[in-house]
């Protein structure tokens, strides 16, 4: 355990110093993660990081320079560790679930993935992970979501299972998410009211389908969704399949919206 925990914390400081993005914050994270990303993972997630040959294509990860970088994941079809990351903090873990229950198993995930939940009763948004509260998880209760430049992914989708509270979504320019995470939505079809889905580049109209099911939601959101072909159309097709929503797709591309939506809130 120890040696895959130095292999993940020397890739992941190496990956993340070429990205320029190892700021203060991440040095103080980077345990938490770690631990997370070992204690989270089975042998087959870490068949990347087995780089203990020396002659091993995965030793060309440790080279400063952008070509060796580029090369190795040349060498890893479809799995950079990016997405790799990204895929084992969206892992669904039950026995979590169990432990803490649906809502605070929820939240750590979104939090983990970048996005921000508020708790019901509360005004505030928790953004950080590292400020969910030690105790009394199971008292607490998602109502909103923003999924705003979020990494969550449709692998995750199951988290909502429980989650009985959950009025309000925003998802946008949440880039992994896509027809199989909205499909997964009728988890929530009892509580979700209001829903945005804007600047999302792998939704296309059969997910957008999936949301006719959600016959409880009073507000639908949509703009800047490409792989939407014929927008006047879609938008007619989700209007007469929820009659008591009020649907709006006002803008073809995000730069056309003069008001974007950004994240809110101030932390907790």
């Amino acid at each position: 355990m120890m040696s895959v925990r130095k292999d993940v914390t020397h890739m992941m400081v190496r990956y993340i110093k070429y990205r320029q993005l190892f700021t203060t914050s991440w040095q103080q994270k980077m345990p938490k993660v770690i631990d997370k990303i070992v204690l989270t993972s089975t042998a087959d997630d870490f068949g990347l990081l087995s780089v203990q040959e020396k002659h091993s294509p995965c030793i060309s990860c440790l080279s400063p320079s952008r070509s060796s970088f580029v090369q190795l994941w040349s060498l890893t079809p479809q799995r950079n560790l990016w997405g790799w990351l990204n895929a084992i903090f969206n892992k669904v873990d039950e026995s979590r679930i169990k432990d803490v229950g649906p809502d605070r198993a929820c939240a750590e995930w979104l939090l983990r993935c970048g996005a921000f939940v508020k708790w019901q009763n509360s005004e505030n948004w928790t953004k950080d992970y590292n400020t969910l509260p030690a105790t009394g998880g199971r008292f607490l209760k998602i109502e909103e979501i923003d999924a705003t430049d979020s990494a969550i992914m449709h692998i995750g989708f199951p988290h909502f299972r429980g989650c009985k509270h959950i009025r309000r979504i925003v998802f946008h320019k949440a880039s992994y998410l896509d027809d199989l995470g909205l499909s997964q939505l009728l988890l929530l079809q009892n509580s979700l009211k209001e829903l945005q889905i804007s600047s999302c580049g792998n939704v296309t109209s059969d997910g957008l389908r999936n949301l006719k099911k959600l016959e409880n939601l009073e507000y639908l959101l949509l703009y800047d969704l490409p792989e939407i072909r014929d927008k006047n159309s879609m938008l007619q097709e989700l209007k007469e399949a929820l009659p008591n929503c009020v649907v709006e797709f006002p803008y073809a591309l995000a730069k056309d919206d003069p008001n974007v939506k950004t994240k809110e809130g101030s932390d907790e």
